[in-house]
């Protein structure tokens, strides 16, 4: 069946900030990114950082910029999340030149990030 969308949730089309520390990890600095898409049961980034590896559990928190109607004064969502793979990705920097150091990593939710507070 063409056209057919097999995903259990919806993904929309979210750019958030990210950033994500290992369960577990003494690094004291996170890994950063930027959401592509976001739905219920996971999200999908790109970072600049290749330590995520297939399986690990990441602490993750979402920077939700101000949305009238939604969070007025914007907010931080919080949650655990498992990498399900990662892929180097060929994205064109700001001179249009292709970046060798982008990566994409798709998570599944554990649980339901919650608001932080």
């Amino acid at each position: 069946m063409e056209g057919f969308e097999k995903r259990k949730y919806k993904r929309l089309p979210l750019k958030f900030g990210i950033s994500c520390r290992r369960v577990g990890s003494t690094a004291q600095q996170s890994q950063m990114g930027r959401t592509m898409n976001v739905s219920t049961g996971g999200l999908y980034f790109q970072t600049t950082d290749d330590a995520f590896k297939s399986g690990a559990l990441l602490k993750v928190r979402l920077s939700i910029p101000p949305t009238e109607g939604l969070l007025e004064f914007g907010g931080r969502i919080a949650g655990f999340a498992r990498v399900l793979r990662t892929e180097k990705l060929n994205v064109c920097s700001s001179d249009s030149s292709p970046s060798p150091h982008t990566h994409g990593v798709a998570l599944e939710f554990c649980q339901r990030p919650r608001l932080c507070t």
